[in-house]
């Protein structure tokens, strides 16, 4: 029988972009920015923010997922009025996406952080890995913040990828869902938590890029855990208020 599953280079063949592999005359802020399980609401909302001005690589352990969310994404971008003549969004697998990038942001649950860290640990190396994780669960009605031992996922996050990676904790508090909507401006803060200031300031950057978040600084990544934190706080007063899409704004 013939293999009908497409191979890595198959889909990345298949990956929807401009008529041209690269933009002709990038900006000098255009990046290549992978988003690790980004087939998800948080994925959607960064890399339809993120794409007029950057090349946005959707990765998942199912390079055929990946690929599919690319095509999702384009069309969502159309359908809003975006000019997409200009847009390159691809999809691949893991390792292969966050090859190619220069900052990777780690959107997964945070049961599948470590095993998904892993098989791409060399591709790591003097990368810049943003993390907007919360480890948190469900107690009755409630969530429940409950971070590692090393006191936050960012934290543990930095102890499992190489010395050169230069971690920053940011976009824990943010309502995926209302991300993708370009004609919103949200007028929510995004907290960010960096130990290294040149990170720290190209997340900045990214996150003035989306015209709808004010980048705060919120200190060294040792206090990701306080931001981590108001997750479950703003999800426990969405439940028990019946309210929606909360985020924070400092005022």
């Amino acid at each position: 029988m013939h293999n009908t599953n497409p191979t890595n280079t198959d889909l990345k063949n298949r990956s929807h972009s401009s008529p041209s592999s690269r933009r002709e005359s990038p900006a000098t802020n255009w990046m290549k920015i992978a988003i690790i399980g980004g087939t998800g609401h948080l994925g959607e909302g960064l890399s339809i923010r993120w794409a007029q001005k950057n090349e946005i690589i959707i990765g998942s352990r199912k390079p055929e997922k990946a690929v599919e969310a690319a095509e999702r994404y384009l069309s969502e971008m159309k359908s809003i009025g975006c000019d997409t003549s200009k847009v390159e969004i691809r999809g691949m697998g893991n390792k292969d996406a966050s090859n190619v990038a220069d900052l990777i942001v780690l959107a997964v649950p945070y049961k599948h952080v470590f095993k998904t860290l892993e098989p791409i640990y060399s591709e790591l190396e003097n990368k810049i890995l943003v993390t907007p994780i919360v480890p948190m669960k469900k107690v009755g009605d409630h969530f429940e913040y409950t971070p590692p031992k090393q006191g936050s996922a960012a934290l543990a996050i930095q102890e499992s990828v190489p010395d050169s990676t230069k971690v920053v904790s940011v976009y824990h508090n943010i309502p995926s869902c209302k991300l993708k909507d370009t004609s919103c401006d949200l007028g929510y803060d995004a907290v960010i938590c960096a130990d290294d200031d040149e990170a720290k300031q190209m997340i900045i950057d990214l996150t003035k890029e989306m015209n709808c978040l004010r980048p705060l600084y919120g200190g060294p990544l040792a206090v990701s855990n306080t931001v981590e934190s108001i997750t479950p706080l703003l999800l426990n007063l969405a439940i028990m208020n019946n309210l929606k899409d909360l985020g924070v704004n400092f005022s």
